[in-house]
């Protein structure tokens, strides 16, 4: 499980390092690929193989379940950490999450998410008065 909120720069290479918390499950390999919301999802090697199996399973029939399985997947670049547990991220995925300089690694339960941090936090910060204001609140069991 991935938790928590980071702090990275990208090198000038396109490189990130990813949080030491982090690195143990994706020392097998990762997968990094378009995320909703333009941000970009990193799974466990292990992990993407599930998500397969599941895009698997949508109807080819369905123009938008064909139209997801086929973005995500074509989006999709396999990935090692290196020695100082650095990922390169490929310039066309940078391009799709704007991310320039300064990264927000975000913790997000089965996979990591990369995000411009400016747009992370106008994200976070709506998110969380969206909660505020909403009138129906969310059924968190017992939290």
């Amino acid at each position: 499980m991935f938790l928590g909120e980071y702090r990275h720069t990208l090198d000038s290479k396109g490189r990130l390092i990813l949080p030491a918390a982090f690195r143990e499950q994706l020392r097998d390999g990762l997968v990094v690929t378009v995320g909703l919301d333009h941000c970009l999802s990193v799974h466990p090697a292990a992990d993407w193989r599930r998500v397969v199996e599941g895009l698997r399973s949508l109807r080819t029939t369905d123009r938008r379940e064909r139209m997801f399985a086929r973005v995500l997947t074509s989006s999709a670049h396999p990935e090692e950490l290196d020695r100082q547990g650095r990922v390169t991220i490929p310039q066309r995925l940078r391009s799709y999450a704007a991310l320039a300089r300064d990264v927000a690694v975000i913790g997000a339960d089965s996979r990591v998410e990369l995000w411009d941090t400016t747009a992370w936090e106008a994200y976070r910060d709506r998110a969380m008065t969206d909660f505020a204001n909403t009138e129906q609140p969310f059924d968190l069991g017992d939290l």
